[in-house]
């Protein structure tokens, strides 16, 4: 940690922008919601109160991570990402929900170990690079924690973990030759899994059916988002939830939230996910840790990613891959884990000194 301390809004500090940033992105989603609900009512079954109560625990999440030094997050980084690893592998011996394994039920709420191996991932890969591990190794446990989520089955975040593998790879040292043979030898266990009926079936209908027939979610969402105009349904009671899209708030909370609030909605919500990536792309460009760099840089191949896959799905450009909009879904293991990313990346700023 840095010699320098700063005390403003937490114990260690808070970087101001990231904060209020994470605030109106979620506020955002408590607006969307909103509008897909029967309103507030002090019941975990109201998608509404179920998003605030998540909001709150992220926020403190947020702020508690303030007290965990990045030396000491790269010190428990294998502890952490061994947890997830065995949770993984333990999330098998479960009853299976709507033919998939992913959740542990708690009675009130479900943890989804799957969305905590992103980060475990992240931090792992970005250790095991700073302290120059055999990159085939790490290549190793990185495809094991991945065949894992494949297995449960889920395709959507099993290609996320592929992605954020691949990119940090690429802003390692390792040869490009090294990445095309990785790529390969993907290729080559996908027609293995494929030939002897290890890819469940639904995943390939999925696919299938994408490029046979219409989806009809898809279809509507589609309808949805252009119904939406420039600024939005919002305020026109008569018109607010009256096109039918199936999982809205989650898979396709996207589509609602530019009906709500159209173009200039979507602009906005925009416009703050690319100031967020521009302020990490610049402390990436000068923090003097390596591993603060491959942090960053994983963190941020995630969120893009994710970003990109939810609104790819929602205009019907590739099949329902049920990937959850960062901070707009509804979903309390997508918000914590997001909030987890945010409080590190809060951290990696206040240890720079950048407050504002």
């Amino acid at each position: 940690m840095r010699d320098r301390k700063i005390t403003l809004l937490g114990p260690e500090g808070t970087n101001l922008t990231l904060l209020i940033i994470f605030l109106v992105l979620n506020f955002i989603s408590w607006l969307t919601l909103f509008t897909l609900s029967d309103g507030l009512s002090f019941d975990l079954n109201n998608s509404l109160f179920r998003q605030i109560v998540f909001t709150l625990l992220a926020v403190i999440l947020f702020f508690a991570i303030t007290y965990i030094s990045m030396d000491q997050i790269n010190q428990y980084t294998f502890p952490f990402f061994g947890l997830i690893t065995i949770l993984l592998i333990f999330i098998f011996a479960t009853d299976p929900k709507e033919g998939v394994r992913r959740w542990y039920d708690l009675g009130v709420i479900d943890f989804q170990p799957s969305e905590y191996i992103k980060i475990a991932l992240v931090l792992f890969i970005s250790k095991c690079f700073v302290e120059n591990y055999n990159k085939v190794y790490i290549g190793a446990f990185s495809l094991f924690s991945i065949s894992l989520v494949f297995f449960q089955p889920d395709l959507g975040t099993t290609t996320l973990l592929i992605v954020i593998t691949l990119s940090m790879f690429l802003v390692s040292d390792i040869k490009i030759r090294s990445i095309l043979f990785l790529l390969l030898l993907g290729g080559v266990f996908f027609f293995i899994f494929l030939e002897f009926g290890l890819i469940n079936q639904y995943q390939l209908n999925r696919v299938t059916n994408f490029f046979e027939t219409v989806d009809f979610a898809q279809s509507q969402s589609r309808l949805a988002i252009s119904s939406g105009g420039i600024t939005g349904q919002f305020f026109e009671a008569d018109k607010i939830n009256q096109i039918f899209i199936p999982v809205q708030s989650t898979d396709f909370i996207f589509s609602a939230f530019a009906y709500q609030f159209g173009f200039l909605g979507v602009l906005l919500l925009f416009g703050l996910w690319i100031f967020f990536f521009y302020r990490v792309a610049r402390i990436i460009l000068t923090t003097n840790s390596e591993f603060e760099k491959f942090v960053l840089a994983g963190f941020s191949a995630s969120l893009i990613f994710q970003i990109y896959i939810n609104i790819s799905t929602v205009i019907g450009v590739i099949p329902v891959t049920g990937m959850p909009f960062p901070l707009l879904s509804l979903g309390g293991s997508s918000i914590i884990a997001t909030a987890v990313i945010f409080g590190i990346i809060n951290r990696i700023f206040i240890e720079n000194n950048v407050v504002i």
